[in-house]
């Protein structure tokens, strides 16, 4: 049996520079283990997580891109801990909010926190569906996975299905993460600016 109370997944394509900041704000605890998942980056991304190895860390690498979703199903299919909370590799936490965060996990399925990006403070209304909002009860989502295709999108049809179970949920009034948004480029750029389609997860 485990002791960890919070796995943290992190998908990551060649982003050798910005994954540092992200790996530099967690804290190392006992009860925090981190999986990274590298989607086939051809850059020197696997390099700098080899050299910034932490304790409780486990590094995987998918042989070509597969994509986020095929990606981050594969970090689900690791965990140990009681939550699960997702981090991009181009965000990061507010490292002592994490921690506070982490002490009020209290076996609700999905408890949400606060989340910043470039424009300022992220209203969840509407942002409920995103997985980079929230820990989630791994017991409660050990049975859902995401749909492989999507290249974005993916979270929305997840949490759609998840709902259905009717899982308990509780909402903290605590800024825990900063989500880098808008980058150009990105797949949540592509998806707000019309690139790739919601309901397909394809390019138009």
């Amino acid at each position: 049996m485990s002791n960890f109370k919070v796995s943290v997944i992190i998908p990551i394509y060649n982003q050798q520079e910005l994954v540092i900041k992200a790996l530099d704000s967690i804290p190392e605890r006992d009860d925090i283990e981190i999986i990274i998942i590298d989607d086939g980056s051809t850059d020197n991304t696997w390099k700098v997580l080899e050299n910034k190895l932490k304790r409780n860390m486990i590094l995987i690498k998918n042989d070509e891109n597969k994509g986020v979703a095929y990606t981050v199903n594969k970090g689900f299919n690791n965990v140990r801990g009681e939550y699960i909370v997702l981090l991009g590799s181009d965000d990061y936490f507010y490292t002592e909010n994490f921690k506070k965060a982490i002490d009020k996990l209290d076996g609700t399925d999905f408890i949400f926190f606060q989340t910043s990006n470039n424009y300022g403070m992220v209203d969840l209304d509407g942002h409920n569906e995103c997985g980079s909002f929230k820990f989630m009860r791994t017991d409660f989502i050990k049975k859902f996975r995401y749909d492989e295709f999507r290249l974005a999108g993916e979270d929305y049809h997840l949490w759609n299905k998840m709902l259905k179970e009717k899982p308990s949920i509780k909402y903290l009034d605590l800024l825990v993460k900063h989500y880098n948004y808008p980058r150009e480029g990105s797949l949540n750029w592509q998806l707000n600016n019309g690139i790739i389609d919601l309901e397909s997860g394809l390019k138009k």
